[in-house]
């Protein structure tokens, strides 16, 4: 069995509120799984100045991956240009690749993860 490694990033306060609330409209049950399926499935990227803030990172996220997808995480990376795991995991979190989240989360079929979606954004 493969050991579990852990990855660690920060963002802002404004930058986890969105990253959380993309997990929620996107049916995830929290925002470490809604990060580890959309770095791992998203495409390649340009790099872009959204969602960037003047603040200085104070919120530490993590989550752990197998060796494996953390060597799939880094051909992710590169394949985006990014320059480290950090900027790409925050640019993911906050601008995930739909079709990515909606493969992943369709497994019980269309119309269960649009109920998902639709219950999730009543609370």
């Amino acid at each position: 069995m493969d050991q579990a490694i852990e990855i660690r990033f920060k963002v802002t306060p404004s930058q986890k509120e969105t990253i959380e609330l993309r997990s929620a409209e996107n049916g995830f049950d929290d925002l470490y799984t809604y990060i580890k399926v959309v770095a791992l499935k998203t495409q390649a990227f340009k790099l872009t100045s959204a969602g960037t803030s003047n603040q200085e990172p104070t919120i530490e996220l993590s989550f752990k991956v197998t060796p494996s997808q953390k060597t799939r995480l880094d051909e992710n990376m590169k394949e985006s240009e990014c320059e480290d795991m950090p900027t790409f995991l925050r640019y993911v979190a906050l601008h995930a690749v739909v079709s990515a989240v909606v493969e992943v989360r369709s497994t019980d079929g269309l119309d269960d993860m649009l109920k998902r979606i639709a219950d999730s954004r009543k609370s």
